[in-house]
């Protein structure tokens, strides 16, 4: 199952020590969420700490207690670098590929590598009473509930199984495979893809890409050259070169610090 790997505890050796950042996976809401996660500061921050978030074709939810806002927000192209200071108090969900368009009928490319306030996209459900919460268990009951009720009334998660499948196998996925095998052109597989994920077929392809290589680097800890050849890369110098494009590291350094 295609579940993105964030790593800024690995991408800045201070976050680990200044941040704490937990996600929580529900049962009742896989089918749609990936996670509802939770990234606050330990201590008020006396230095400026970044969180690197890597593009994964998800549109989160993200409350930020401090500020009293709710956004929804997604990255797809490059890994986002923002930086965290003084106090931090966050809550999200992880929403799967296409859960935003299945919940909202809004197409994801309005919104995704943007911020977009809550109120703008939701016109049904205040979620601002949240923000009145102050125990991390309630606040997790509260969303999961505003959740239950979006998935209660979404349609079917066609589209949400596919980027799975696309998990599974990326090394045989190509554009055009993909179009032939949903029976459409390439141009209404564009079309597709943009009102379902927000991106192209090409970069969902390399997202996915990027998170099967590095769960099997860190994971399953496999060898450089067989992850290359699983994930679809032509050859291992190709492979490296897309983890440290993406991660700003090389995969060796990677996997040093997930040790560490």
């Amino acid at each position: 199952m295609y579940y993105p790997k964030q790593i800024p505890y690995l991408l800045d050796k201070d976050f680990q020590n200044y941040i704490e950042y937990v996600e929580y996976r529900k049962k009742e809401l896989e089918d749609y969420c990936m996670c509802i996660w939770t990234m606050k500061s330990k201590q008020r921050l006396d230095k400026v700490v970044s969180n690197h978030i890597l593009p994964d074709a998800c549109i989160d939810i993200v409350i930020d207690f401090v500020k009293g806002t709710i956004c929804f927000a997604g990255f797809s192209k490059e890994t986002e670098d923002f930086k965290l200071n003084e106090k931090i108090d966050y809550m999200g969900v992880r929403l799967k590929p296409s859960a935003f368009y299945s919940f909202f009928q809004i197409d994801a490319d309005k919104v995704m590598d943007k911020m977009i306030p809550f109120s703008d996209i939701e016109k049904e459900f205040d979620l601002a009473p949240i923000l009145l919460v102050s125990h991390t268990r309630k606040r997790i009951e509260y969303f999961t509930s505003y959740l239950l009720q979006k998935i209660a009334n979404a349609p079917n998660k066609d589209f949400i199984v596919m980027i799975d499948e696309l998990y599974q196998n990326p090394k045989e996925q190509n554009v055009v495979k993909i179009a032939e095998n949903l029976g459409f052109n390439k141009r209404q597989l564009f079309r597709i893809f943009q009102k379902n994920y927000g991106v192209s077929p090409k970069v969902m392809l390399n997202i996915v890409r990027l998170h099967l290589c590095l769960s099997l680097l860190l994971e399953e800890k496999g060898k450089l050259i067989d992850i290359a050849v699983q994930c679809g890369f032509y050859d291992q110098s190709h492979f490296i070169k897309e983890i440290k494009r993406y991660t700003g590291i090389s995969p060796f350094k990677l996997l040093e610090q997930y040790q560490i």
